[in-house]
């Protein structure tokens, strides 16, 4: 197992950055949240695709230098166009512009247009948390699952997230792809070359299969639990795209299959202003007491206990934390190297300590 030091680890994702021509500030935004990702364990969507943003922007699929703009706003409202900028700087951009306007109104929306995958939701929705304010975050995909009835694919797997802030700065927390499974996650499990559940992905006759080999040309995802995934996918396309502007269903290019092509994502993000609503104190009580309830649940046969969303993240983070290192995945450390070659900037992989 190959391990790397999470400042290593940082410097040596911002310098690539900057190699590139992004701004410091930019590409601090941009590795604080792969950084984070990786240390909540979704080793796949964190620091793994780094490299993959880069060619895109060599391949001008992205501007390195684009800034993000606000086209419209209201009191509790605006809309953003992310100018093909990289995913994670237009939406901490929109999420925390939604805070903003929550704090003042008690809710904020904020849509953004032409953006790029921005990696984990999940990171979005605990900026909002980490503020004090529960955060919902979303984003619509290019076409790369199925829909109940179908043998292709139709819609993306429109990944959604929330977050609801704790008094010890963690929070409960829900981050989810809309299919069964994330695609990068049969990306992973196609390049170690090993099979799938058969929940995963359907073939071109929409039978289930568990061959990942030809995904996502011969192969398509799932929806989550079936008509309900597909529900929901629908709802998050109608926020982040429908209403903002963006690229609807196939308008949307694969983002790392085609690097060349502008991304042409939309994003949509929720802040709530608790304290508007109750004394921060009242509402702490409250999740606790939801918590407590939850955990107390009688527990199935041999179940050593039960967990709240989010709690298995939060523990990884918090041992990455006390590690000072982030455990690599074989991808992750390969495209380490390439990016390397790439830059000319050296990175340091090591074995796991003992």
């Amino acid at each position: 197992m190959k391990t790397i030091k999470i400042e290593e680890l940082k410097e040596f994702s911002k310098k690539a950055l900057l190699w590139k021509g992004v701004s410091p500030e930019d590409a601090e935004t941009t590795v604080n949240a792969l950084v984070t990702t990786d240390m909540f364990g979704v080793l796949s969507h964190g620091t793994k695709n780094l490299y993959q943003y880069i060619l895109k922007m060599e391949k001008g699929g992205l501007d390195p230098q684009a800034v993000p703009e606000v086209e419209a706003e209201g009191p509790a409202w605006a809309l953003i166009n992310g100018n093909a900028a990289i995913g994670m700087v237009s939406a901490c951009k929109a999420m925390d512009l939604a805070i903003e306007k929550a704090k003042a109104c008690g809710i904020g929306y904020v849509g953004v247009k032409n953006s790029c995958h921005f990696g984990a939701a999940g990171y979005y929705a605990n900026r909002a948390a980490k503020a004090g304010l529960m955060g919902i975050s979303m984003s619509n995909a290019d076409p790369n699952m199925s829909i109940p009835n179908s043998c292709a694919v139709a819609l993306g797997n429109n990944p959604f997230s929330f977050a609801a802030p704790l008094k010890n700065g963690k929070s409960v927390f829900l981050d989810i792809a809309l299919s069964n499974v994330a695609a990068l996650k049969v990306v992973m499990a196609k390049e170690k070359g090993i099979s799938v559940p058969d929940s995963w992905l359907i073939d071109s006759e929409g039978k289930p299969t568990t061959d990942p080999s030809d995904f996502p040309g011969g192969s398509f995802l799932q929806p989550m639990a079936a008509h309900k995934g597909y529900g929901l996918a629908i709802m998050v396309e109608i926020l982040a795209s429908v209403l903002t502007g963006s690229g609807i269903m196939s308008d949307v290019t694969s983002w790392n299959l085609d690097l060349p092509a502008k991304n042409n994502a939309g994003h949509a993000f929720i802040a709530i202003d608790i304290t508007k609503m109750m004394p921060a104190e009242l509402f702490e009580k409250r999740m606790m007491r939801m918590i407590t309830e939850l955990k107390n649940a009688p527990k199935a046969k041999d179940a050593e206990r039960i967990l709240v969303p989010g709690e298995m993240e939060w523990e990884k983070y918090e041992l990455a934390e006390k590690r000072g290192y982030i455990e690599l995945t074989d991808a992750m450390a390969e495209n380490m190297e390439k990016l390397s070659a790439l830059t000319g900037i050296p990175v340091t992989v090591q074995d796991k300590p003992e």
